[in-house]
C-alpha cells in the first residue's frame, strides 16, 4: 500500500519521524536544551485499527501501511515501525521504536526534549507551539512545528524504553482538520509478542 501513496507528503513525514528517532538516541546522551483547511478524503471512513505487536491502537482515515526501516544512530541500529496513511493532502503517522538498553535508566525528559529538538532541526523547521504532557503515567511532549513547505502536529511518548510518535502533517497554510482527532485516538493496548502485523 505504501507504493500507492503518490503525494510528496508521505515521504516527508517519514523523514520527520526518522529525525525523531535519530534525536531520541542522541538526546539520551546529551541534555537538550490562515483559515483554509486541508480537506479530508470524503470517500475514506475513519476506523480504529489495533496493532498488538506494537502495543497501540489509533484511528486512521484509510488503513495504514506498515513500513519497517533500520535507523542507524550513535547508540546503534534500531528498527522503526512506521504506520502511515494519507488523508487528502495530509498524512498521519504512528512510529514505534524500542531503544532497549540505549535509554534504560536515562532521564525521560532528556530523551523527549532531544527527540523534539532534533526532529525540528533535522527538517529545517522551527517550533510554533510546545508543552510537556503525560499519557497516563508516561511522559510526553506535544508540539507543532513548520518548515518552508509543511506544518507538523506531533505528540511523542516514552513508554518504558519504547518511543511512540504520533504525527500529522499538512501543506503550510492549510491546517489539517483531522489532526486532533488522529492524535487523540492513540491508545496503548496490551502488547503481544509475535502478534501479526499488517
Amino acid at each position: 500500500m505504501i507504493d500507492s501513496m503518490r503525494s510528496s507528503f508521505a515521504p516527508r513525514i517519514a523523514v520527520f519521524a526518522a529525525a525523531l528517532l535519530f534525536a531520541a538516541a542522541l538526546g539520551a546522551q546529551t541534555q537538550a536544551a490562515p483559515n483554509a483547511q486541508t480537506p479530508s478524503t470524503q470517500s475514506q471512513e475513519w476506523k480504529t485499527y489495533s496493532f498488538p505487536a506494537d502495543g497501540f491502537s489509533a484511528a486512521f482515515p484509510p488503513e495504514p501501511a506498515l513500513q519497517k526501516k533500520n535507523v542507524p544512530t550513535d547508540a546503534g541500529n534500531f528498527e522503526l515501525r512506521a504506520y502511515l496513511a494519507q488523508d487528502g493532502q495530509a498524512a498521519v503517522f504512528v512510529g514505534v521504536c524500542d531503544y532497549g538498553a540505549a535509554v534504560a535508566g536515562r532521564n525521560p525528559n532528556t530523551v523527549l526534549d532531544g527527540a523534539q529538538k532534533g526532529a525540528i532541526d533535522n527538517v529545517s523547521g522551527h517550533l510554533t507551539r510546545g508543552k510537556i504532557i503525560t499519557f497516563g503515567i508516561y511522559p510526553g511532549r506535544e508540539f507543532e512545528a513548520e518548515n518552508d513547505t509543511m506544518h507538523f502536529y506531533a505528540r511523542i511518548y516514552l513508554v518504558g524504553t519504547t518511543l511512540y510518535q504520533t504525527l500529522a502533517a499538512s501543506p503550510l497554510g492549510q491546517p489539517y482538520a483531522g489532526a486532533t482527532r488522529f492524535l487523540d485516538s492513540f491508545q496503548l493496548i496490551a502488547r503481544v509478542s509475535g502478534a501479526a502485523t499488517p
